[in-house]
């Protein structure tokens, strides 16, 4: 049963941050994760030090608030138009990450909280945390609070899919429209900023920032809609629990670091793979190098019209070995024609007619 678990916690985890780290992949504030992950450790510090209770759900509250004021701050700075937002984001989180574990070491020193929690996570361990409501074992605290963090997630895209679209690729357009993207955006980022709190107790801010990024941009490689980059981001994430979970059992060792690498292979595969990925575009580019040197050739000559190979290459400045191949390549698909005997080119008459 606490495998089950164990295995139900990642996967909601997974299809929550995969679903909520979409759109930020997609406006390109990846960071934004990554400053949230550390960033709300001062709201949870402090409220655990006012309320000496670890499974109060105001801990919650204190993180997410911290949040809020981290993008707040970030906006801020980022308005007085003297730097970009990610070197706003770039300030802001490890100011606030770096007051997190000062307050953890004069505060709480000798209690069982500690900031490694805040990184690591102990996946393998929430299922022990039960959540119990008068009397009765509902299941572990970790999946009903990440499960609410999903639920808000799916219900914010949902609610506001055109809003969040538009401004993800027309901030222009949406203030046209008559949308505050502003308060969108803000609002978004407070969802964000939940879900990262909700999930990274049991799964530490590592996987968390893993499963934010990787599968969505995996994703983005494969799909353009933005409806199929968040449901093969879910794919993804899923997977990535799933394989994660799995090596963590074969290996007799805890889940979080499996589940980040496999979302960081999946990414790998993708990027190699993909519509996008540099295989395929690595061909193309192959394609487009070769059509052009063949190009560059047979701009020089005329058909019916020969000309020495040896002037054909000084012309062009290429080596031997280049011009040899190219040469020997244009004979089968840019009709050239090369008499070796007298080393000269010249097109022929259907190249030319083209």
């Amino acid at each position: 049963m606490i495998e089950f678990w164990t295995l139900a916690i990642a996967a909601v985890t997974a299809l929550a941050c995969a679903l909520s780290g979409s759109f930020l992949v997609l406006k390109r504030e990846a960071l934004v994760s990554e400053g949230l992950a550390h960033a709300v450790l001062p709201g949870i510090v402090i409220a655990y030090a006012l309320l000496g209770d670890r499974t109060s759900p105001l801990l919650l509250v204190g993180a997410a608030a911290m949040g809020l004021v981290m993008i707040l701050m970030v906006q801020a700075i980022r308005r007085t138009g003297v730097v970009d937002s990610t070197a706003s984001l770039g300030v802001v989180f490890p100011a606030l990450f770096s007051i997190g574990v000062l307050l953890t070491s004069l505060n709480l020193a000798g209690t069982h909280f500690h900031a490694d929690c805040i990184i690591e996570g102990n996946l393998a361990l929430a299922p022990l945390d039960r959540f119990v409501v008068g009397g009765h074992d509902l299941g572990p605290r970790a999946f009903w609070s990440v499960s609410t963090a999903l639920l808000l997630v799916c219900g914010f895209v949902l609610a506001l899919f055109k809003e969040l679209k538009v401004l993800t690729f027309d901030p222009e357009l949406a203030v046209s429209l008559g949308f505050r993207p502003g308060r969108v955006h803000v609002a978004w980022l407070a969802v964000v900023s939940f879900t990262v709190v909700a999930s990274f107790e049991a799964a530490g801010s590592i996987l968390v920032v893993a499963l934010m990024i990787a599968p969505p941009a995996a994703a983005i490689l494969w799909v353009d809609d933005v409806r199929h980059v968040l449901g093969l981001a879910g794919v993804f994430g899923l997977v990535s629990a799933f394989a994660g979970h799995e090596i963590g059992l074969a290996l007799d060792i805890a889940p979080a670091g499996p589940m980040a690498t496999s979302a960081g292979g999946l990414f790998l595969a993708s990027l190699a793979l993909a519509p996008r990925g540099v295989i395929v575009k690595g061909r193309a580019y192959r394609r487009s190098v070769a059509q052009m040197e063949e190009d560059l050739i047979a701009a020089r000559l005329q058909p019916g019209f020969p000309r020495p190979c040896e002037a054909v290459r000084s012309e062009l400045g290429w080596g031997l070995r280049r011009f040899e191949a190219v040469v020997a390549r244009a004979e089968s698909s840019a009709g050239l024609v090369r008499d070796v005997g007298a080393r000269t080119l010249h097109l022929s008459a259907g190249r030319g007619e083209n």
